[in-house]
């Protein structure tokens, strides 16, 4: 896409992370209250899964993406100043950059059943 179409291009992140993470939350919802028992061994097994761990992972990604598009958007359109604006982007950048490596070592843990 060219300098111009920077709009289009956060409007379609932001559409194409929502939308997976709308179908992984349903799934989530919904193994979650159609399984009968579930323990924290079931929920172990189940994120521990090479499959879900992924789709997790890929989730979580997504969600900083689509965090950092719908920030940066709202940063940029409603924080005058080029200074604080660009503080407040730093602490957003940082603060998603701490929640992805924690989010990191949960799934990394959760693949060899570490926890």
């Amino acid at each position: 896409m060219s300098y111009q179409a920077k709009g289009l291009q956060a409007w379609f992140f932001q559409r194409v992370t929502g939308v997976f993470m709308a179908f992984y939350m349903v799934y989530v919802l919904w193994f979650s209250l159609s399984t009968e028992l579930f323990t924290y061994q079931i929920w172990l097994a189940w994120f521990s899964h090479p499959l879900m761990n992924m789709a997790t992972a890929l989730f979580f990604i997504q969600l900083v993406v689509h965090t950092w598009v719908g920030m940066r958007d709202i940063v940029l359109d409603y924080m005058p100043g080029d200074i604080l604006r660009f503080i407040t982007l730093t602490c957003i950048s940082l603060f998603l950059m701490a929640l992805s490596i924690g989010m990191l070592r949960i799934l990394f843990s959760l693949s060899f059943n570490i926890l």
